[in-house]
């Protein structure tokens, strides 16, 4: 283990992880688009990534666990980052959809809803949708 990953602050941690799972999806259909490419730019800046962590995660993104959030706020918009790389390239795969029912199961949603909760999340227009209209849906599907 390297001493960067000693020190390394929980919020960084769970940020590398939480990118590795949108690199995970971005890769599902075996090629980044352009689109895909800026909006992990996009996210690792906004999570502190740096250009090295970038392309080893790039490079091998199933080499970073999943580390569960434990506050729902933060599982939804975590939720909400991984459907704006689903849907970045305007098509959403097969393979995204599964790779994301994993990624929702390894955040700590509850099981018995992570399939309404994606669902609920793919019918969504992503683009035009704020944080904040989107937790308020997603709250709904968990509570039900």
């Amino acid at each position: 283990m390297a001493i960067y990953d000693l020190y390394m602050s929980i919020g960084l941690k769970r940020n590398i992880s939480h990118f590795a799972n949108i690199v995970k999806i971005a890769k599902s259909d075996k090629n980044i688009s352009q689109e895909e490419v800026q909006l992990l730019i996009k996210i690792a800046k906004k999570y502190n990534i740096d250009d090295e962590k970038y392309k080893e995660i790039l490079k091998d993104p199933e080499k970073t666990p999943t580390i569960a959030h434990l506050d729902c706020e933060e599982r939804i918009e975590r939720l909400f980052d991984l459907l704006k790389m689903v849907n970045a390239d305007h098509n959403i795969a097969e393979e995204e959809v599964s790779i994301l029912r994993k990624i929702v199961t390894g955040l700590a949603f509850p099981l018995h809803r992570v399939d309404k909760i994606v669902d609920q999340a793919i019918q969504m227009e992503i683009d035009n949708c704020e944080l904040e209209d989107f937790q308020k849906r997603i709250l709904k599907v968990i509570k039900i």
